[in-house]
């Protein structure tokens, strides 16, 4: 106890033997007093930051290549994307599928790799590696660490430009997909889609899915499969992505080292865009029995090239691009139809189309079709857009921009956009300025030319027995398609 004692006197002597015998002990510091929070009002809006997209560097490689890059140091990861512009619009007539079963199989094997040795390499390299195609490209996507670029790049060229397209790997592939096209002819929604970019695109560009269809998929050999590789991917018009971790000397010098012996010109004949516009009328597909109806209002438009894309984009947001636009709230809110409607502009780098679609209830298909038609005229004429509307479809396209920026992975798609349209490297940086140069004049010219009825067809596809005989009153035809999108002769009376 005396010991315990002594400690303590000696240690209070030693904490004040730096003050002066008179000097008094410090007050203690006051706690801050933080106000609890006030929940009766929302809270105020902090300062607005300024952010800007990344700027992108762009080169080409010396066998033509073009190189986009974009630094990101936050993070130790590395992104990298292939785009080879020949995708599905390369698919020779009545082989619909070619070019996606195609790019499939590259990392089915490669360089003396199975399909299953290449996976395994990508897990113990921490990699993600896919191909996608669409109607216009097959984009190569690899997600890898910053130290592991150099190893990953190289098992990446392996795959783009040393597959073994192997005859049993087809076969398996090939089926697979097959029964994945059989699968999606029992869904409302799938043949909906299907249906409408063959109404809408007729016998060309942009009229099949770029997986294409069982039909079409049920013709192919492997080589087809071989032929097209050769012919399609090779560097003519081709655009390697690089975004994260690295520098610009030590990309130049990886891309050349893994592709700079890419070689070969491109032997592939793009389909045309059909001149001839598609036939209005009301184009169903039957389900019997479905309790819902997947519903379609579209007419075809201008390709990513069009001169009002970002009036477009003002106009959508209002119309049926957002959650609160007046489609939505018309047919979820008001009527309670469905759970959700939107619109949208979609394009690619020959055609478009703009159109509305939705899920709804079976019994109020014809209904939801009217009530979209009603929405669209009166966008021109009756409701026209307010000026208020238009000030808040800019402020929501404005303040979701950042977002699309937000990882890696997520800037590299943005920029392989860029590839594939054929946009200037400072396109994002010069996004915002434009959608915030949108006048009300000019989102009313769009909401006119979309306001039109006959411009547009009207696909369904639901139960035809309790649904097809609500539509007989429109002032269309009624024509009948298969899950294919195939039309089907008229019933004998």
């Amino acid at each position: 106890m005396k010991t315990r004692l002594a400690l303590c006197v000696a240690l209070a002597a030693c904490s004040t033997s730096d003050r002066k015998p008179d000097a008094p002990a410090p007050a203690p510091a006051a706690a801050p007093t933080v106000p609890p929070p006030d929940f009766s009002k929302l809270p105020a809006p902090t300062a607005a930051r300024t952010w800007s997209p990344p700027a992108v560097e762009t080169w080409q490689m010396a066998n033509g290549v073009s190189v986009y890059f974009v630094p990101q140091a936050h993070v130790p990861l590395v992104s990298i994307s292939l785009v080879v512009p020949r995708g599905a619009c390369t698919d020779p007539p009545g082989k619909a599928g070619l070019t996606a079963l195609m790019a499939d199989l590259l990392d089915e094997g490669a360089a003396g790799r199975n399909a299953l040795q290449l996976s395994e390499a990508w897990q113990a390299l921490g990699a993600d590696f896919s191909i996608t195609t669409t109607t216009d490209a097959i984009i190569f996507d690899l997600d890898a660490l910053a130290d592991k670029v150099p190893d990953s790049l190289a098992l990446f060229a392996d795959v783009a430009l040393r597959p073994d397209l192997s005859s049993v790997e087809f076969q398996r592939r090939k089926d697979q997909r097959i029964a994945t096209a059989l699968t999606a002819e029992a869904d409302p929604a799938s043949t909906r889609s299907v249906a409408l970019r063959r109404v809408v695109f007729g016998q060309g560009y942009g009229a099949l899915p770029a997986d294409g269809l069982r039909s079409t998929l049920k013709g192919l050999e492997v080589k087809d499969v071989v032929d097209q590789y050769r012919a399609a991917v090779v560097p003519q018009g081709a655009s390697l992505i690089v975004v994260g971790a690295t520098d610009r000397a030590t990309v130049q010098a990886e891309l050349e080292r893994a592709f700079g012996g890419w070689a070969g010109a491109a032997k592939v004949a793009f389909q045309a865009v059909d001149s001839n516009q598609p036939e209005r009328a009301v184009y169903f597909v039957d389900h019997p029995g479905a309790s819902q109806s997947a519903i379609a209002v579209a007419m075809r438009s201008e390709s990513a090239q069009a001169p009002d894309l970002f009036e477009s984009e003002v106009y959508n947001w209002t119309v049926g691009g957002a959650f609160t636009s007046r489609i939505n709230l018309n047919l979820r809110e008001a009527k309670g139809f469905t759970y959700g409607a939107r619109s949208g502009f979609y394009r690619w780098s020959q055609a478009g189309f703009f159109s509305v679609g939705a899920l709804v209830k079976a019994p109020n298909t014809r209904e939801s079709v009217d009530e979209i038609f009603k929405d669209l005229a009166a966008a021109h004429r009756g409701r026209p857009i307010t000026a208020q509307e238009a000030n808040e479809a800019r402020a929501g396209l404005l303040l979701g921009f950042p977002s699309e920026f937000e990882s890696v992975s997520a800037v590299s798609a943005k920029v392989t956009e860029l590839a594939m349209l054929a946009r200037p490297a400072t396109w994002y940086s010069d996004w915002p300025r434009r959608v915030e140069a949108v006048t009300d004049a000019a989102v009313g010219r769009v909401a006119e030319r979309a306001s039109h009825r006959e411009a547009y067809v009207v696909v369904v596809s639901g139960d035809y027995a309790s649904v097809g005989p609500t539509f007989e009153s429109i002032g269309l035809p009624i024509v009948r398609l298969d899950a294919q999108g195939n039309r089907l002769p008229p019933p004998k009376k």
